[in-house]
């Protein structure tokens, strides 16, 4: 059985994954407050980033600082245009930049779409089965596409199941709730911090989450978390809307 830690990193997202086999990291901001929970060995053995905001990847700089290695590096498969709103120049440089430091110390890097086919889970390791249920290619590389278009969603099955979706837009978490079974039925890890965007209706009902964790602060941006979010989180969940801005870090098993 593994531990799952959503931490409490204010409106931005970390959540490590430890087992006896191992250590996944779900995103990574303000890793340095959490060096506890990071493997003594320094050896991790993936780390997904949802998408190419800080406040979902910075942690890479502390391992690449403090000399960690990652075994599997997976992230969205954004492709960023000229003059992208969505995602900033530098933001993006460094996150490239990043990449590159890793693979250059062999770390192996994906930036997967949804899996095609569900006859067999896309991942397993650490004894978990990974389903990468989203984006559809289809809508992260439209010509109309913002990142969150293309931030990553998947399930992670061990005793529970637990649905990670980043940032994910409404568009894409519709497609997934119309073109998807069972993605989660247990854990939901809330989008977007508890934006109204990233909180669709069809999405969250389809969830049929036992638990919602929210990852948020209220005050740093206008509107995060929205009433109209937490009120369709609330009459979702069957037992309990967990936020880490009001419950600190929520452990797990899974």
């Amino acid at each position: 059985m593994a531990k799952i830690h959503f931490l409490n990193v204010g409106c931005a997202d970390t959540t490590i994954i430890q087992s006896d086999e191992g250590t996944i990291i779900v995103d990574c901001y303000n890793l340095e407050d959490y060096i506890n929970l990071l493997p003594k060995s320094k050896n991790i053995k993936a780390v997904f980033v949802t998408h190419q905001h800080y406040d979902h990847f910075l942690g890479l700089e502390y391992l690449k600082n403090n000399n960690y290695s990652i075994e599997y590096l997976i992230h969205s498969p954004y492709e960023r245009r000229y003059s992208d709103n969505s995602v900033e120049y530098d933001e993006w440089k460094l996150f490239n930049d990043l990449v590159s430091y890793f693979r250059n110390k062999g770390t192996k890097i994906y930036s997967p779409y949804r899996q095609d086919s569900f006859s067999k889970c896309w991942w397993n390791v650490l004894g978990l089965d990974i389903w990468m249920i989203g984006p559809n290619k289809s809508i992260a590389t439209s010509d109309t596409r913002e990142l969150h278009d293309a931030s990553l969603v998947f399930t992670i099955i061990g005793s529970k199941k637990c649905c990670f979706t980043g940032d994910a837009s409404d568009r894409s978490l519709n497609w997934i709730a119309q073109n998807t079974n069972n993605y989660c039925d247990n854990i939901l890890h809330a989008s977007h911090h508890g934006s109204i965007n990233g909180a669709d209706l069809h999405f969250i009902k389809g969830a049929k989450a036992k638990y919602t964790i929210i990852s948020t602060e209220s005050g740093v941006h206008p509107n995060v978390p929205h009433s109209t979010a937490m009120q369709r989180y609330r009459e979702h969940t069957e037992l309990q809307v967990i936020r880490t801005d009001t419950k600190g870090s929520i452990q797990l098993d899974i």
